[in-house]
This record gives structure tokens, C-alpha cells and sequence, in this order.
């Protein structure tokens, strides 16, 4: 088979040629995936393009083109922001994989949210938002605050929290998304307080092989420059089956290949209602891949790539983690970086990976997978890993100097 490859994640992360190594690879991925020394060794690549404006449409361009040199069988992408293009390229191809019909509930909240709702899925009151008019009346009907996110979006860009008149007037002035004639493709819902949860895991053959849910921070605390902490559930938490029901639930309602990764974010309201935020079908951002691979021994991505396009894998994860597991992240802070720590020898550190380098000017955070450093952290407990998670976050505060414009 002849696969096309579109890759966002750091080429020393994926090891495509390791895992499908019996057909001829292409690949088409951006420069920030790409070391700063140059392309690693390319062997076993029929070959490999960084193009430098890899987010712009001219990517599914000279996808096409490749294409008519080629002739492609399959077209693999493991990144949320490739999986509508993805689909668009095999309807084109006439190729098998995952067709738009089945990409799009899982990108498009609002399509996402209506097929839930009509699952009997607990999602917050929402609507589409067209206009003005649309957000007037759903605060009329709700009340403030109220949620404004684009229905495609990712790690929380565009999300605005409503909670006054005066916040809708912001929202409404230069340069809004209300602005102009063409849909705006947005979409409000009510504000739930909340603690939150992800629910990571896949599905292979059908089954669902891992699923477990985390407690994380605020993904909108980026804002205020908190730090993102996750940490798994303990087996024995009273809310660990609840949530792995109400996710299993949407795997059901929701158009779920046999072979699927899923990551969902859950609220649980002050009441304990458990509300399903949203969910995809692919990997998690931030360290995600880090705590599910730490605590069950599986590297998801691998074994999705595996299974669709290798020929299988032999994984048997345990059924419960073999250890708990967390990630970190710390904003970053604007000004010039100045000193970066090597390595983070502290209790419990399994994964620290610096994302700044000295010398490199930083802006504020524009996400919630934003950061200038991220940790990987076990322990023996939950508790035990927020601890560590906490003590690593003070620390890398301390030792990471920024010095401001």
C-alpha cells in the first residue's frame, strides 16, 4: 500500500515506519515538528515534505498533486485539525478510512451536541449562533454566563465566558466573530460551574480496550496564566464508573469506527450532575499521551496506527492502571527566556520535556496546550500525583527565567 501521511506531532515521536514498516510511506508535516538540526534519517520514506505553510489549504494542494504521481491507498492523520482534511482527500480518492460523515459529529459541536442530546447524553443548554440576535435570546432564555466557542475549535482558542452585558458589547466590536455575512460558525451555551474531568481511551475491533478518566484544572485558567494539571482517578473514586459510563454512552451515540481513539472533557456540576462537555475521536493534547502510556504501558497513538494500517497489534493493557499517572503544564510568560533547566530530577518525574529554549521571546499563552515547559509525573495515588504536579510546577516557575520586555 501507498500511505500518505499528514503529521503534525514532533517527527521524533512517531516512528510511522516502525509501525507500518511493509508499506511505502509519504509525508507531508510542518516545521515545528522537525528538529531544529534539520529532517531526521529518512530511510524508509518514499519521501518527506515540510512545508512551511502546512496549516494553509495549499497542504490538500500538493496532496492532490503527490496524489496524481502516486496514486495513493490509504491517508493516515492522528491531529484533530488534519481529520476533516483527511476525510475531504479520501472522498476524493474514493478511499476507505474515516469519511467526513463520521469525522464531522465529533468536530462540529453543535452537530456533536444534537446527536448527544438526542442519545439522552447530558450536554449544557446550547444553540447555534448565527448573529446577534441568536445570543441575545439564548441569555434571555438562560441567563448569564454563557459560553461563546467556535463549533470546530480545539484547546480552547476562541472560547469567551459572557458574564454581563458588558462582556457582550467586547465581544461584539472590532474584529468579532459576529462580524460580516458568512456564518460565523459559533456556537453558545450556558456556563456550568464545575469540577472537570477527561475521559481518554480506545477502541479497537469494536471494543473498547482503555478508558480512564482524569480530574484536570480549568483548560479556560490559561487566561489567567494557571497552571493545567491532570491526574488519574484511582480505581476506587466513587465518580471513575460513573464517567466512564456517560462516555461509553457517546461512543454509542456517535458515528465511533471499530478502530477509534477518543478523548472527552466531562463536567461535573455543583449538583454532581455529570454533563459531557464535548468529545474526539483522537488523542488528547498537552501530555495525555504520556499519562495513558505511563499508566497502562500502551502508547495509543501507536497502537491506533498499528491496528488501521500495520497489520494489528498485541497490546493487552491491564484493565486498571498499573500506576497513576498526571501531566503539567507551565504558561508561558512574555519576555526573553534566559535560563532553562536541563532536566528535572524531582520525585516522580517521568516525562519533562522544556518547550522554550534560551533565547527565545515569548508572547502570553494563546491555549489551553500552551506552555513553556510540560511534566510527566506517577505515583501511588492521585493525591500523590497532584502533590508531585504542584511541587514540579513551583519548581519549574522558579528555575525557568523569563526576563520581561
Amino acid at each position: 500500500m501507498r500511505l500518505l501521511i499528514l503529521n503534525r506531532f514532533p517527527l521524533a515521536s512517531v516512528y510511522y515506519r516502525a509501525w507500518i514498516p511493509n508499506h511505502e510511506l509519504w509525508m507531508l508535516t510542518q516545521p515545528s515538528s522537525v528538529p531544529r538540526d534539520g529532517v531526521p534519517d529518512a530511510d524508509g520514506y518514499a519521501g518527506i515534505e515540510v512545508l512551511d505553510e502546512y496549516a494553509a489549504p495549499r497542504t490538500e494542494l500538493r496532496a492532490q498533486h503527490l496524489h496524481e504521481l502516486v496514486q495513493f491507498d490509504g491517508v493516515v492523520a492522528m491531529s484533530e485539525f488534519d481529520l476533516i482534511r483527511a476525510a475531504r482527500l479520501r472522498h476524493a480518492w474514493r478511499l476507505d478510512g474515516q469519511q467526513m460523515s463520521e469525522v464531522l459529529p465529533y468536530r462540529d459541536k453543535m452537530l456533536m451536541k444534537t446527536v448527544l442530546r438526542r442519545a439522552g447524553v447530558s450536554v449544557a443548554e446550547h444553540a447555534a449562533l448565527d448573529g446577534v440576535a441568536d445570543l441575545l435570546a439564548f441569555i434571555e432564555q438562560v441567563g448569564f454566563p454563557v459560553v461563546v466557542k467556535p463549533r470546530r475549535g480545539a484547546s480552547s482558542i476562541g472560547v469567551r465566558v459572557l458574564e454581563a452585558p458588558d462582556d457582550v458589547t467586547d465581544l461584539l466590536g472590532p474584529g468579532s466573530p459576529l462580524a460580516g455575512d458568512a456564518p460565523p460558525d459559533m456556537l453558545v451555551e450556558q456556563f456550568v460551574p464545575n469540577e472537570m474531568y477527561n475521559v481518554d481511551g480506545i477502541v479497537v475491533d469494536a471494543k473498547e480496550r482503555v478508558c480512564w478518566p482524569s480530574a484536570t484544572t480549568s483548560c479556560l485558567g490559561f487566561t489567567e496564566r494557571d497552571h493545567l494539571l491532570a491526574a488519574t482517578l484511582d480505581p476506587g473514586d466513587p465518580v471513575r464508573v460513573p464517567l466512564q459510563d456517560l462516555v461509553r454512552a457517546a461512543l454509542v451515540a456517535l458515528p465511533t469506527r471499530p478502530t477509534s481513539i477518543f478523548h472527552a472533557e466531562v463536567f461535573r456540576s455543583t449538583d454532581g450532575r455529570l454533563i459531557l462537555n464535548e468529545i474526539g475521536c483522537r488523542i488528547g493534547g498537552a501530555k495525555v499521551r504520556d499519562v495513558v502510556q505511563l499508566g497502562f504501558g500502551v502508547d495509543l497513538v501507536e497502537w491506533y496506527v498499528r491496528e488501521e494500517y500495520g497489520g494489528g497489534a498485541s497490546f493487552r493493557p491491564p484493565v486498571v492502571p498499573r500506576i497513576q499517572s498526571g501531566y503539567g503544564l507551565l504558561p508561558p510568560r512574555e519576555g526573553t527566556v534566559t535560563r532553562v533547566p536541563d532536566a528535572c530530577a524531582l520525585p516522580g518525574v517521568a516525562v519533562y520535556e522544556p518547550r522554550a529554549r534560551v533565547g527565545d521571546t515569548l508572547a502570553g499563552p494563546s491555549s489551553s496546550i500552551d506552555a513553556m515547559a510540560a511534566v510527566a509525573v506517577v505515583g501511588a495515588s492521585r493525591e500523590m500525583v497532584t502533590s508531585r504536579l504542584r511541587v514540579a510546577a513551583s519548581w519549574l516557575e522558579s528555575e525557568i527565567e523569563v526576563v520581561a520586555p
